[in-house]
């Protein structure tokens, strides 16, 4: 083929894109995405925990190494620090909100048209997760570091940016004397010497060349390791693509035909609704993994610089159990276990008492978010069956369990002659029902 035949091909396909096709399962994309979104969403909530628990350690002086206490030169690190980790929550929080499974009430053969993904909604996916990897990635790196060159490096390059077309509002807004000095400072450097000044440094000025740092600083050097660095460069591609505009967005501008209605338990969807949850899936599966095996552990050992070691030491602990949480529910794809709870009582404006097995009370508050169900204990995730009306006990695999809200006291409070009763009861339903089958 010469260059007009690739010419030819390429323009056919950017003005009129083949059907789609749908080449997985719906409804099991649809239970996988429930899942590791309330895997992210726990995340999230326990994430929030270990940083507020942070920022109340970090401001405290006493709790610090001796050359990031006040007075020091790194001492500007106890400010940065919980900075970069409340800004990675809110792009965490974001990507969270754009990767929900899709809600099927008032779905109906007639409306399912409202279920259509086109290019706003990869868009905004993709855009969320462009801006997941890039800020975090860039935090991690920074918190490994805790470099001031490096940091002023990233930061004035940011601000040298995007000072020249903010409004005056949003100037004035954030850019006060100090910043404006800065970056005056910066602008008298020549180009070719911002990566190397007697004010900043750029070791690692590429996406990859940070993800490179990060794994072989966190040791991460396995095939498996290998096979996932790769697969996080991918995605920073991919999702520039639709950042930037690239001419990939064509494929999703461009008109295709009439899409067929399919169908499932879950309710009708279309072609184009399954292509976009098995990306989704995809992205959700890579964020999480993402953060138990870099992030999270960025996190720790940026801590343990700072911080002497009996204050660090419960931080570290939470991280570890986040990162167990989060590998345990990747692996699983399953919660750990149910707490089984009268329905009024979650609708009420009660806290629930919630004993994990660990022997940690976990107390769960209103409004009794799904995402607040993790042990702060252990890092245990786990999941509700609300049953209705005043149940009193149920039978799990480890025997009778009273229903948490029921008026019946728990069994074993009952005396060994109570305590038999119901089990003979459920042995004596056990027999009935296998001699019925």
């Amino acid at each position: 083929m010469n260059e007009i035949d690739i010419f030819k091909k390429l323009a056919s396909n950017l003005t009129e894109r083949k059907s789609i096709a749908a080449l997985s399962d719906y409804e099991v994309l649809h239970n996988n995405i429930s899942f590791s979104h309330d895997l992210l969403e726990k995340c999230l909530s326990y994430l929030n925990y270990i940083v507020s628990k942070i920022k109340n350690i970090i401001s405290a002086d006493e709790s610090l190494q001796s050359k990031y206490r006040g007075g020091n030169d790194l001492n500007a690190f106890v400010l940065v620090i919980p900075s970069l980790l409340s800004n990675d929550l809110e792009v965490i929080r974001k990507l969270a909100l754009l990767t929900m499974a899709d809600s099927h009430e008032e779905i109906d053969i007639n409306s399912v048209g409202k279920l259509h993904k086109g290019f706003i909604e990869y868009n905004n996916l993709v855009t969320a997760t462009r801006q997941f990897v890039d800020s975090l990635i860039a935090d991690a790196y920074q918190m490994h570091l805790l470099d001031p060159k490096e940091f002023n490096y990233h930061v004035l390059l940011s601000l040298n940016s995007f000072e020249k077309y903010a409004t005056k509002s949003i100037r004035q807004g954030l850019f006060n004397d100090e910043v404006e000095e800065a970056l005056l400072e910066f602008r008298k450097l020549n180009f070719r010497d911002w990566k190397n000044s007697s004010i900043t440094k750029c070791q690692h000025s590429t996406f990859a060349s940070k993800v490179d740092y990060l794994f072989s600083k966190l040791r991460l050097n396995t095939g498996d390791d290998d096979i996932f660095k790769e697969q996080i460069k991918d995605l920073f591609k991919f999702s520039s693509e639709f950042t930037h505009i690239g001419y990939i967005s064509t494929f999703f501008t461009s008109q295709s035909g009439s899409q067929p209605i399919f169908g499932s338990e879950k309710g009708s969807y279309l072609p184009s609704t399954e292509n976009f949850n098995e990306l989704k899936y995809q992205i959700l599966e890579s964020c999480i993994n993402f953060i138990f095996k870099v992030y999270a552990p960025s996190i720790k050992i940026s801590i343990e610089k700072v911080l002497l070691k009996p204050f660090c030491e419960s931080i570290s602990s939470d991280l570890d159990k986040l990162i167990s949480m989060l590998k345990y529910g990747i692996e699983t794809r399953n919660n750990n276990y149910f707490f089984f709870v009268c329905a009024s009582l979650i609708s009420s404006a009660e806290t629930i008492d919630l004993p994990c097995i660990c022997g940690y009370m976990n107390r769960w508050k209103p409004p009794h978010e799904n995402s607040d169900l993790f042990c702060k204990g252990c890092g245990s995730s786990y999941n509700i069956m609300a049953m209705d009306g005043d149940p009193g006990y149920v039978i799990t695999s480890n025997g009778p369990v009273k229903v948490i809200g029921s008026s019946v006291p728990d069994f074993q409070d009952l005396s060994l002659e109570q305590q038999q009763g119901i089990i003979n009861q459920v042995a004596a339903l056990r027999e009935d029902s296998l001699g019925s089958s």
